[in-house]
């Protein structure tokens, strides 16, 4: 499938695809990756909005060197009458075509914004757009969950440090617990990184055969998260961009198969961490 067919099938579908990317430890590329996945995306011309959930301390605004004018938290006021005419007013527009809808300004903030208030932002962006990438926060937390439960595909990423991946491990055996295993992958970030572990040996620590290898460019990283330029846009030519952008013909490719079985349109009973290990004690 092509580009131009992608997008057409994108389009006449009803609601777009929701991918999240999760970490179990923070400082393991989460947004970085996120960002330049929605950056390319939408070069690829699929309408495309990323959502900052890491309601505390969110850094897409800044991956992107946009001033947030207003946030999700702003949203909330809407909460009851919002659509999707009305959430636009809401997104920020970034040049490469990426919609943006930003985290709090203040991390107390946080807490006006409510399970249900999620579900219904989510529900407005995927009605207007073929895709929407969440940027979670590291861990667990309940708006994580219920937000790797509305979506589609859930990117775990993790990268070759030993508290990374013994982390990784056990929000496996959680994510597992809460049956979501099936539409979960591994990227792992950094995968040529000078470490005692290497990347041939992540399969036999996660106990995971399927995994997406991105490598490790500190110098091209580093200054696209602090000038706010995606290296995708940038760095066009670079390894590191090649990975990305494969990454992304990835989700468009197997965007298609979704039609007909979309998970959202079967309501899972909603399960909190302590039920789920109550249940299985």
């Amino acid at each position: 499938m092509d580009v131009n067919e992608a997008i057409h099938e994108t389009t006449e579908r009803k609601k777009g695809e929701m991918i999240v990317f999760a970490s179990a430890k923070g400082g393991v590329g989460k947004t970085i990756i996120s960002v330049n996945v929605a950056v390319a995306l939408a070069k690829k011309g699929f309408s495309t909005c990323i959502l900052d959930a890491n309601f505390q301390f969110g850094d897409v605004n800044l991956a992107l060197d946009m001033q947030p004018k207003l946030t999700i938290s702003d949203v909330i006021h809407d909460i009851d009458s919002l659509n999707s005419s009305i959430l636009a007013n809401y997104l920020q527009k970034h040049e490469s075509g990426v919609k943006i809808l930003s985290a709090p300004l203040k991390p107390e903030y946080a807490d006006l914004i409510t399970i249900s208030a999620i579900e219904t932002v989510c529900e407005n962006i995927l009605q207007e757009n073929g895709f929407l990438i969440v940027d979670l926060s590291s861990g667990l937390s309940e708006h994580n969950i219920s937000f790797m439960e509305k979506a589609d595909k859930i990117m775990l990423i993790t990268d070759l440090e030993m508290a990374a991946l013994k982390n990784t491990k056990t929000m496996l055996k959680t994510i597992k617990a809460l049956e979501l295993e099936e539409k979960t992958k591994i990227i792992i970030n950094r995968g040529d990184m000078e470490s005692v572990i290497k990347f041939k040996d992540i399969r036999n620590i996660l106990n995971i055969e399927d995994l997406y290898y991105i490598s490790d460019n500190f110098k091209v990283v580093s200054k696209s998260f602090n000038i706010g330029i995606p290296f995708v846009m940038s760095k066009p030519k670079e390894k590191i961009t090649n990975e990305i952008v494969n990454l992304a013909v990835q989700f468009y490719r197997s965007n298609s198969l979704l039609k007909g079985r979309r998970r959202r349109s079967r309501r899972r009973k909603k399960t909190s961490l302590f039920g789920v290990f109550k249940k299985n004690r």
